[in-house]
């Protein structure tokens, strides 16, 4: 069942919640195709998925809220999915389960092939920098240069890893493109 945004928000434990609106955002991006398959559940176990939409969004599944597609199995996530999300969630406090959930919300992001903030399908690079402000700090401000916050992401996975060359995101058949991937410098989070 496709529900929009909207309708999904309208469960929402936190309305306007960074985590929440990422959450929300995501789904809504990922049922209706800006984002890849697995990004409908997130990237996570079915079991926990469930506990993520009863936990945020309660009272959702009941009404009929899930996603279009079979949950994906981890062996088919894309290869750098799990250690973007593990970046995210050593950045954060993985004592709350909101931050384990905001993490993997970022992490499928990233699989878009627009803005962030687009396919995540939030608001503005505002919204992207209240869930890091809030959830994942150390990477927000070791973000000194005001890169784009895919394409840091990526580089400071590939720091993480040493990873050379490192893969750029999946945004080449963005319009702003050139805007986005011109010569930055790199602060190094670990």
């Amino acid at each position: 069942m496709n529900q929009s945004l909207l309708i999904l928000d309208a469960f929402s434990l936190a309305p306007g919640e960074p985590a929440s609106r990422a959450l929300a955002g995501v789904l809504e991006s990922a049922n209706a195709g800006r984002l890849p398959r697995f990004a409908q559940w997130l990237g996570l176990a079915e079991p926990e998925f469930w506990q993520m939409l009863e936990h945020c969004f309660p009272g959702a599944r009941a009404a009929g809220w899930a996603p279009e597609s079979a949950p994906v199995d981890a062996a088919a996530l894309p290869c750098e999915f799990p250690d973007l999300a593990q970046m995210f969630i050593a950045a954060g406090n993985p004592a709350r389960p909101e931050t384990r959930w905001a993490a993997h919300a970022l992490a499928s992001g990233c699989f878009g092939g627009s803005h962030l903030w687009h396919d995540m399908g939030l608001s503005g690079r505002h919204d992207v920098s209240r869930l890091l402000q809030a959830y994942f700090r150390p990477l927000y401000e070791a973000n000194i240069t005001d890169m784009k916050w895919k394409k840091f992401f990526y580089h400071q996975l590939c720091e993480r890893l040493d990873l050379q060359p490192c893969p750029e995101p999946a945004c080449d058949g963005c319009d702003h493109y050139a805007a986005c991937h011109g010569a930055e410098v790199v602060v190094h989070w670990r």
